[in-house]
């Protein structure tokens, strides 16, 4: 005879706490370099530019000047080399590649997952406790 089996379940459960992923791409350092800057920083590099430039013309005639000054000194003739060496202009040339700087990649977000396990319990029923019917003698007349 075939007793019958009685199961438990219990599922399984998922938890899911996510935060879709947000991507941040800096990519002011890349433009500053090829001389795409804001305000800002485009005032500062000018200033910075106007004080070397000024402190470069200032050198320059402080040799001439002191250059002119030994004339006495029984020195080559000062005023045409000095109008010579101003005459021309040196020019520098460069070839370089751009950007030399990555952007900056910031990458926000996350993805935590819980899980329970779950159960599965099997029970057996006894045959002497799922006999229904009449007992007659020793027999047992089941009744399905």
């Amino acid at each position: 005879m075939i007793t019958p089996l009685n199961i438990q379940t219990t599922y399984p459960k998922v938890y899911i706490d996510r935060q879709l992923p947000k991507v941040t791409i800096d990519q002011y350092e890349c433009f500053a370099e090829a001389g795409l800057k804001n305000n800002t920083d485009f005032a500062k590099e000018c200033v910075e530019y106007t004080n070397s430039q000024l402190s470069e013309g200032i050198d320059r005639i402080v040799s001439e000047g002191n250059r002119m000054a030994s004339i006495e000194k029984r020195m080559p003739d000062a005023i045409p080399e000095i109008a010579f060496d101003n005459t021309f202009d040196n020019k520098d040339w460069n070839i370089d590649i751009m950007p030399k700087s990555m952007p900056k990649i910031d990458v926000e977000g996350y993805l935590n997952l819980e899980w329970e396990m779950g159960k599965l319990n099997f029970y057996k029923e006894s045959v002497l406790n799922y006999k229904k019917g009449n007992e007659v003698g020793n027999s047992i007349n089941m009744g399905l």
